[in-house]
């Protein structure tokens, strides 16, 4: 049984998961994460200093999600 898939087209990703496997919640918190990084990566590219944006990125984001796995 396929839990997800993933398709790549030439302007888009598509990703699905079975309704099943996966609640919607778990969708949401991915799509949360998704858009924090896109926000992270944008505002640093305008200030320019996106390798130190990218690591306190994933420093706060480890600790702060602990309780979810």
């Amino acid at each position: 049984m396929t839990n997800s898939s993933l398709e790549i087209k030439d302007s888009e990703y598509l990703i699905k998961f079975s309704k099943q496997q996966f609640d919607i919640d778990f969708v949401k918190s991915i799509l949360a994460f998704i858009n924090q990084k896109l926000s992270v990566k944008e505002a640093s590219t305008e200030t320019g200093n996106v390798k130190d944006a990218e690591d306190n990125f994933y420093k706060d984001d480890y600790f702060s999600h602990l309780d979810e796995k």
